[in-house]
């Protein structure tokens, strides 16, 4: 199976959404907060777990040959020793 590589804005926007659905799934609201003009954002805690929850995304991604488009080069350069 050839690797498939996503164009950064997709890339970035299916990450997030999954992590973002995993957050949900697992916490809830718990980690979310509002500001003064009803913006939504997670705590400095709830950042960091999603970050980590996002990183599990995208090592599951790459299990399966699907990489952000800026890993191209790297993935297919040779090694010079």
């Amino acid at each position: 199976m050839s690797n498939v590589y996503l164009s950064a804005d997709k890339y970035i926007e299916y990450t997030c959404e999954r992590a973002d659905e995993l957050m949900h799934m697992i916490y809830g609201d718990k980690y979310l907060q509002n500001d003064s003009e009803g913006n939504t954002s997670y705590t400095e805690k709830g950042q960091e777990i999603f970050n980590d929850l996002l990183a599990c995304v995208e090592e599951l991604l790459s299990d399966v040959g699907i990489f952000h488009e800026d890993e191209q080069d790297r993935l297919n350069a040779i090694p010079r020793w």
